[in-house]
């Protein structure tokens, strides 16, 4: 899971890489450290059915939200619900193998 601070003191996002550097989860680092974030994402994961949303052009994308906890959602979206279902399962795979890293949002990603 790396770890992107923003170098103009905004909030800190992180992001969870496949093993080929494609993103399969995103979201916000709050106020944890980046251990015990970790640790609440691979909690809500095991704990927490993904709610599967549909966008107005009919494109699936799933996330999942805890009460005062992380807000992971998937980067991408999918043609198909089943599609955003494996990647859900795909970023829970991942999560229980992943490691803290930490890194700087280039001016890119600053702007998105």
């Amino acid at each position: 899971m790396q770890f992107l601070e923003d170098p103009r003191g905004g909030e800190r996002l992180w992001r969870l890489l496949s093993g080929n550097n494609r993103p399969l989860a995103m979201g916000s680092g709050g106020r944890r450290s980046p251990q015990e974030e970790l640790a609440a994402v691979r909690r809500l994961a095991r704990e927490a059915e993904p709610a599967l949303r549909r966008d107005p052009e009919g494109r699936w994308r799933w996330e999942l939200a805890a009460t005062g906890g992380p807000d992971v959602r998937c980067p991408g979206v999918f043609a198909r619900q089943i599609d955003a279902r494996r990647a859900f399962h795909r970023f829970t795979q991942a999560v229980e193998l992943a490691e803290v890293t930490s890194g700087q949002l280039t001016q890119r990603e600053t702007t998105r």
